[in-house]
């Protein structure tokens, strides 16, 4: 939702395909938005990404230093997990969670969480 990827095929004779993600850019209107609405409510921002989506600790940490550097970086920190079901059996035990924005397509996971972009 930050950024626009696209998978990477690599092909091996011994290990056979295997597909990477890449960053190809980012929706700065996106982080801006998220980077006011966190400041003007002095909120944390957690970039979250799942390894099922084939997302590494390594493409957070890039995209946080690119961010860093940049300036207006709203994240405070980034996390990987292995799935989605694991990232979302962790939110009844974040106390101060007001809200999970993601994508359409899992908005019915996050129950009351759920934030639309717009409802920023």
């Amino acid at each position: 939702m930050v950024v626009t990827s696209e998978l990477v095929e690599s092909k091996s004779l011994l290990k056979g395909t295997k597909y990477t993600k890449k960053v190809t850019g980012l929706h700065n209107a996106v982080l801006s938005r998220l980077w006011n609405v966190a400041f003007n409510y002095g909120l944390a921002v957690e970039l979250a990404a799942c390894e099922d989506d084939l997302w590494t600790q390594e493409h957070l940490d890039a995209l946080m230093d690119r961010l860093e550097r940049r300036g207006g970086n709203p994240f405070n920190y980034a996390e990987l997990y292995s799935t989605v079901q694991d990232f979302v059996s962790e939110l009844p035990y974040r106390t101060n969670l007001k809200g999970v924005v993601d994508t359409s397509e899992r908005a019915g996971r996050y129950g009351s969480w759920r934030l639309d972009f717009e409802r920023l």
